[in-house]
């Protein structure tokens, strides 16, 4: 296939015509984003394309002959379509695999997977995914906020407060730079409260904390 492709010539300010072949790599992706279109939302279709796809991604490698691979984004996808057709543990593995290549924002992925396994039954395997999360990004407050989120609202606070209290933990060691204090206290609290605990000292040094991030109170 050939392209068409403009030119700018800084030094007289013409612009040039160039015919670009394709290389069979960009022929391949081609083919295969035809196929996915043509699939729609019928998973039991575009699983294999998707597959496919990202097969091809791993055997060429990134940036191959200038080619880019939305590893991220179609694993994403991928995982979408397994969770439709059961397939609950192809959806954990092809995210596990996604977040340990470095193809996502750090946890996103797998916070994004965890919440909707929570939210379909699947808790064993979402258990998985945030303690994955937890190992490989120890400093990101954001993961025990939402897994806290996720089991109080199964309404298992006891497990709730396995993240809770390590988030509250992590945000005052580090000086709350997410300002993630904000919604672990209330939270926190809420699960304390269902499970018959008290207001401890650790609860009552970060509502100090937060009172002085917002100036309601002088060091």
């Amino acid at each position: 296939m050939l392209l068409l492709w403009f030119v700018w010539d800084g030094g007289d300010g013409t612009v040039s015509l160039m015919w670009l072949r394709k290389s069979a790599l960009e022929l391949r992706v081609d083919a295969i984003m035809e196929r996915v279109e043509r699939a729609g939302g019928d998973h039991v279709r575009l699983v294999p394309v998707l597959e496919e796809y990202l097969r091809l991604a791993e055997d060429e490698g990134e940036g191959t002959e200038g080619f880019f691979f939305d590893v991220g984004a179609w694993s994403g996808t991928l995982a979408d379509s397994y969770l439709a057709l059961g397939r609950v543990d192809d959806a954990v593995r092809v995210i596990a695999d996604a977040t340990r290549g470095g193809h996502c924002e750090g946890a996103e992925m797998l916070c994004e997977l965890g919440e909707k396994l929570m939210r379909s039954g699947h808790e064993p395997q979402a258990r998985g995914l945030w303690r994955q999360a937890r190992a490989d990004f120890p400093d990101d407050v954001w993961i025990c906020v939402q897994a806290g989120i996720e089991y109080g609202d199964l309404g298992d606070h006891g497990s709730a407060l396995t993240w809770l209290t390590p988030g509250v933990e992590l945000a005052l060691r580090t000086g709350d730079p997410e300002s993630a204090l904000e919604q672990l206290i209330p939270l926190r609290a809420a699960s304390l409260a269902a499970t018959g605990g008290a207001c401890d000292g650790l609860q009552r040094r970060a509502e100090t904390a937060l009172a002085w991030a917002k100036g309601e109170v002088s060091r």
